[in-house]
């Protein structure tokens, strides 16, 4: 391909375009870069090189189309369209069948895991369901906190708060028993409370949701260690809907919060769970 080839423009002004493209991708992203999912980058390859065979083969048929300004307009615009296209094939192809639970417990169980599992990919940490674990969680939450954006937080932040917030009451009930709920009557729908048998109702999404997309106020450590002892009966949701001290309770309801909401139980136990982080 020489210089003079209507190829090469559209090659090197959509390789600067997409770069941005991609920039602006990850600094969207709630976790750390190396977290963010690698196929994204692979639509981007390939939107890329279609798109400047798109603009090449119009600026190679009509010459007057090969200026820089026009070729730049229809990279723009050529990878839009081609974008949006890739991105609906992906979508169709990689939608994930839901997933149905036999009970809440199970599904939170799973989401747990799924936390676990990411410290282990981010940290080399293995978790082990102790109540200093949940340290190693507050340190994530706290690191993660930084990179979102409090007033409009990205896409699969409540995810995050979930899959974190599972982790979190799952050790209470391996210590104590218990059981975990879809919605509360005061906590609210989506909420996800986790009654144990000896510290009353919890509600540790919310907790990790507040502490991700309010800050070190609501350490979720702090709040683990005031519910840890046992036959401490307080419920952290305020009898008359509201909150209560946040440093007593931090509960809030999730389910309505701005964010991706990975888990939505339906009956006996279903939801759609891929990775909730994304």
């Amino acid at each position: 391909m020489t210089t003079s080839s209507p190829y090469l423009r559209p090659l090197v002004l959509g390789a600067l375009w997409f770069a941005v493209v991609a920039v602006k991708m990850v600094s969207r992203h709630p976790g750390h870069w190396s977290t963010y999912p690698p196929r994204n980058f692979v639509v981007l390859v390939i939107a890329w090189i279609i798109t400047a065979l798109v603009v090449g083969a119009v600026a190679a048929r009509w010459e007057r189309l090969r200026s820089l300004w026009i070729v730049a307009l229809g990279t723009v615009a050529g990878s839009l369209a081609v974008l949006g296209c890739l991105l609906l094939v992906v979508a169709q192809v990689r939608r994930p069948a839901p997933r149905t639970f036999e009970s809440t417990d199970a599904m939170m169980e799973n989401l747990a895991s799924m936390a676990a599992h990411w410290v282990k990919k981010d940290r080399g940490i293995d978790l082990d369901y102790s109540v200093d674990s949940i340290r190693v969680i507050e340190e994530e939450l706290a690191r993660v906190s930084k990179e979102i954006d409090h007033a409009n937080p990205q896409r699969g932040t409540l995810g995050l708060a979930s899959g974190y917030g599972a982790y979190i009451g799952e050790v209470f009930r391996r210590r104590s028993g218990g059981s975990w709920a879809a919605d509360h009557p005061i906590g609210g729908q989506q909420s996800f409370p986790l009654t144990t048998k000896s510290n009353g109702t919890i509600f540790p999404v919310g907790w990790c949701w507040k502490r991700l997309t309010v800050g070190e106020e609501d350490n979720v450590y702090h709040k683990a260690m005031l519910f840890w002892q046992p036959g401490n009966l307080l419920t952290n949701a305020a009898p008359d809907g509201s909150l209560t001290i946040q440093i007593q309770t931090g509960a809030e309801p999730v389910g309505g919060a701005n964010g991706s909401q990975p888990v939505r139980p339906e009956g006996k136990g279903t939801s759609t769970v891929g990775d909730p982080r994304r």
